[in-house]
């Protein structure tokens, strides 16, 4: 008996239900089909065949996982890890210098959330605002951080807080401690905080 290297979708001979076709084209759509089995196999797929339309679908082989992609989801995984912290202490009462659900601060706040993966951020917001690269409002995304002057200086960053959320661009909320309600989200387009709004940063996690 003589071996093949994949099953046909045409059988030897017509069925009594198929279209009849002869043997010469029957041979004919089996060469045509060994041949597009071969094209596929040097071009890196492989094939698969419906029977009863006759027609060979193309895959292709999935894509490994690059390094990049891998750190990517690492990163958002610790991300989503820092905010779900701040988070936790939405309520919670401004108390200067203070790191417990007793009572927070603005930098105390960012301290506290990334100390959840094991990062320890400068203690001060001023020291904060240096902790990685400078990043434009348009590339804000979740896990930056932002700060505030109450004078509108640059050399006399006031307050601090954790970008949680971009909807649009004129929508992108961050969690902070605010000195009158404590820890609570806003949106940085708010005209309070547009207006003392001095910088953002991406720390590198």
């Amino acid at each position: 008996m003589a071996a093949s290297c994949g099953k046909s979708s045409y059988s030897t001979f017509s069925k009594p239900e198929e279209t009849y076709r002869s043997a010469q084209e029957i041979a004919e759509l089996k060469k045509a089909e060994r041949q597009q089995r071969r094209m596929a196999k040097k071009s890196g797929f492989f094939s698969k065949t419906k029977k009863k339309e006759g027609l060979v679908k193309i895959k292709t082989k999935p894509a490994r996982n690059s390094r990049s992609s891998k750190d990517a989801v690492y990163s958002s995984k610790k991300v989503a890890t820092v905010i779900s912290t701040a988070r936790s202490y939405r309520g919670t009462p401004y108390k200067f210098g203070g790191t417990t659900r007793v009572g927070m601060d603005c930098s105390g706040l960012l301290c506290t959330s990334f100390q959840a993966i094991d990062v320890k951020l400068p203690r001060t917001s001023s020291e904060q605002s240096r902790y990685g690269p400078t990043v434009s409002t348009r590339e804000l995304r979740a896990g930056d951080l932002v700060f505030f002057s109450s004078t509108q200086s640059p050399s006399n960053i006031t307050h601090a807080g954790i970008i949680t959320e971009v909807v649009n661009d004129n929508e992108i909320y961050f969690i902070h401690s605010s000195t009158s309600l404590g820890v609570k989200e806003d949106n940085l387009f708010a005209p309070y905080y547009k207006k003392n709004f001095i910088k953002a940063v991406r720390p590198g996690i």
